[in-house]
């Protein structure tokens, strides 16, 4: 699977959008050596961004989900403390990049 850059302008002012996150290409359109490899790199940080919050939403609903709802209905602090700490492992197995 290829990244792509979801929109940018050229620096001729030209909207270009899905755009392959590739040095060369990105040159070919008009940018120079800095800007392409800071889209680059924006565009590689936005997908593992992209995928984190994908795979904890699927772990949320798979895993912790069930464990809150057991807390709801028993109304426990052991079921409350198993529905949180599933939710702090899910946070630890898929950190959110830090923000710039």
């Amino acid at each position: 699977m290829s990244i792509s850059i979801k929109s940018a302008v050229t620096p001729s002012g030209e909207n270009l959008i899905n755009i392959p996150a590739d040095f060369e290409i990105l040159k070919s359109l008009g940018f120079s050596a800095e800007q392409a490899t800071e889209l680059c790199t924006q565009a590689a940080k936005t997908l593992q961004l992209e995928n984190s919050i994908a795979a904890r939403r699927t772990l949320y609903v798979t895993e912790a989900d069930p464990l809150f709802l057991e807390w709801q209905y028993d109304e426990t602090p052991e079921k409350e403390k198993a529905w949180r700490d599933k939710v702090a492992e899910i946070k630890a197995i898929y950190p959110l990049p830090a923000r710039t």
